[in-house]
């Protein structure tokens, strides 16, 4: 077998491979109310922000209108998490946020991700933040599967362009892939370019590499704009993947 198609299949057989783990390692709360389709509050009076996903804002001390999702997101979780229930939760190695909020995975009853199963209704889309990164393989193909389905927050079709700046989800075609030293450069049709990032595995490295001209592919991660055009920089192995 050729290398790339080694380091492609890897990849694939990561992604969509994997089944969510059952965790036994957890601490049980009692959960006070929801605050939105991610975040909630215990009767401890902690705040915990779930690991792996962000859901649509519901802008409560904002004066701009809630976000598509951000309700039915809300809804659903007050539905799985009532009032006054206990929740297995197991926190992730960087405890807290730049809010001071906890940051944790939720679980269900018999120790599955409960987010994982959030990304696959459409709620909300994967978000990760090293060093709180385990499980990506799941969570990305929980996602994966609910953008096939269109469901919630997947339900329009993506941009082929960024839309303002910022972080974006993009589906884009490539122009061409060139390497500079050890960096892949894609470049893209429309002007835009993503580049490896100095934090991208080696495997994920040379996989972005032997992507084709002509081929489709989704991307997510912060835009940053100047001349002649856009780029986006891939850190992590769940920002990008290659269209059927």
């Amino acid at each position: 077998m050729w290398p790339w198609l080694w380091f492609l299949l890897l990849v694939s057989l990561s992604v969509l491979g994997n089944d969510c783990p059952r965790l036994h390692q957890h601490e049980t709360v009692t959960v006070r109310k929801i605050l939105d389709g991610d975040t909630i509050l215990l009767m401890d009076g902690r705040v915990i922000r779930f690991i792996g996903i962000d859901t649509p804002e519901l802008n409560k001390h904002r004066s701009a209108a809630a976000e598509d999702g951000a309700l039915a997101a809300a809804r659903w979780l007050a539905k799985k998490i009532e009032k006054g229930s206990r929740l297995k939760l197991v926190f992730g190695p960087e405890r807290r946020d730049d809010y001071g909020r906890l940051l944790a995975h939720p679980l269900t009853g018999d120790g599955r991700l409960l987010v994982a199963s959030m990304l696959a209704a459409g709620l909300g889309e994967l978000l990760l933040l090293p060093p709180n990164t385990a499980y990506w393989p799941c969570l990305l193909a929980a996602e994966q599967a609910a953008r096939r389905q269109r469901l919630g927050v997947w339900s329009q079709p993506l941009e082929a362009r960024p839309v303002g700046g910022g972080i974006q989800r993009l589906r884009v075609r490539v122009q061409d892939v060139r390497w500079r030293g050890d960096r892949v450069i894609l470049h893209l049709q429309g002007g835009g370019r993503a580049l490896s990032g100095n934090r991208l595995p080696a495997a994920d490295r040379q996989a972005l590499a032997h992507v084709g001209a002509g081929d489709w592919l989704f991307l997510r991660g912060w835009v940053q704009h100047q001349e002649p055009g856009w780029q986006l920089w891939l850190n992590h192995p769940w920002q990008f993947y290659r269209e059927k």
